[in-house]
C-alpha cells in the first residue's frame, strides 16, 4: 500500500524526502494575490520579490488557497493520504481538502484519506508531516487509523509562536488590531504571539529586545511543558536570530532537536520582515 503525506504551503518543507517505505511528500501552492499579481507559493516563488511588492502596496493583499482540483490531484497519488492544512481559521484549505476528498473517495472508496487542520502555520506543519514519516519508520506495521491517531495526539500537544518585528500585512488583513499593530511598529517592539482560534495573532507579550523575546519564547515554552521534543524554526530572511534562539533552546535543553528553515511566500506574507516562526512539541 502506498502512501502520501501532503500539507499545503504554509508548511515550509521543500524537498522533503520520507523515510518510511513507498511513502513520497507533496504539496499544496497556496497563492497571495498583491494589487491584481498573483504570486503562485511554490519551488520558483522569489520569496524576496513578493515581500518587497507586498511591502510597497498600500492596500490590503490577499491569499488564496489550493483548489478542490488541485487538493484532489495530490489525493489520488497514493492509497493512504495523510493531509495537512493550514489552521481553518486563516484559510479555505482545510475546507477545500475535506470536498476535495469527498470527490476522491466516491470515485474509489477503498482508498483512505485523513485531513489535519493543524489550528497554525509554519513551524507546526512541519513537525506534524516529519512525525506522520516519523511514526510509520518506527511502526511498520501500523493501520491507517493507528497512523491517524497517533498525528491528532501529536497535533493536539504542540503548539506554535509568532515572533514578529513588522505587522503591516497583519494589521491590512484584519488578523491583528491597527492601533497595536501602528504602536508597535512605532516603537519598534517585537511582539511574541500565538494562533488563536478565532484566526488572529494573540499576543503573549511584547518585548523591547530580541534577548527578552527569546526569555518569553523559553518561558512560554516551559509554562506549555516542554521537555525537549522537536522544534521548527522558520524565519523570514533572518538565520542568524533562529540560529541564536536555537542556542538558547539549547542551553535549557541539549538534547533538543532543533530544525532551521526558511518561509516560503505565504508564511513570509503573514511573519513579515525578519520574522520567525516557531512549532514544537512536548
Amino acid at each position: 500500500m502506498s502512501w502520501a503525506i501532503i500539507a499545503d504551503s504554509s508548511c515550509n518543507l521543500r524537498g522533503f524526502q520520507p523515510q518510511a517505505p513507498d511513502t513520497i511528500y507533496r504539496f499544496a501552492p497556496l497563492k497571495i494575490n498583491v494589487a491584481g499579481e498573483e504570486f503562485i507559493d511554490d519551488d520558483s516563488l522569489d520569496v524576496a520579490e513578493l515581500n518587497r511588492k507586498v511591502s510597497a502596496e498600500e492596500s490590503a493583499s490577499s491569499s488564496a488557497c489550493p483548489s478542490v482540483g488541485e487538493w484532489a490531484d495530490l489525493f489520488r497519488s497514493a492509497d493512504n493520504v495523510i493531509a495537512i492544512t493550514i489552521s481553518a481559521n486563516l484559510s479555505g484549505s482545510y475546507e477545500a481538502a475535506v470536498m476535495a476528498r469527498d470527490m476522491v473517495l466516491e470515485e474509489d472508496a477503498d482508498r483512505n484519506i485523513f485531513i489535519v487542520n493543524s489550528r497554525a502555520a509554519g513551524g507546526k506543519l512541519e513537525l506534524l508531516a516529519v512525525e506522520v514519516d516519523r511514526y510509520r519508520l518506527a511502526h511498520p506495521d501500523a493501520t491507517f487509523n493507528e497512523v491517524t491517531a497517533h498525528i491528532c495526539d501529536v497535533e493536539q500537544a504542540s503548539t506554535v509562536l509568532f515572533l514578529l518585528s513588522s505587522y503591516e500585512n497583519l494589521t491590512k488583513a484584519g488578523r491583528m488590531p491597527k492601533m497595536a499593530g501602528a504602536l508597535a511598529n512605532k516603537l519598534k517592539i517585537r511582539i511574541l504571539g500565538t494562533a488563536s482560534s478565532e484566526g488572529t495573532i494573540k499576543v503573549v507579550g511584547p518585548a523591547r529586545s530580541q534577548r527578552k523575546a527569546f526569555e518569553k519564547i523559553i518561558a512560554t515554552m516551559k509554562a506549555d511543558g516542554y521537555s525537549g521534543g522537536p522544534v521548527y524554526i522558520d524565519h523570514v530572511f533572518n538565520e542568524r536570530a533562529a540560529q541564536e534562539l536555537e542556542a538558547r533552546i539549547h542551553a535549557d535543553w541539549p538534547d533538543a532537536e532543533v530544525t532551521i528553515m526558511p518561509c516560503g511566500g505565504l508564511c513570509s506574507y503573514y511573519a513579515e520582515e525578519d520574522g520567525l516562526i516557531i512549532g514544537y512539541g512536548w
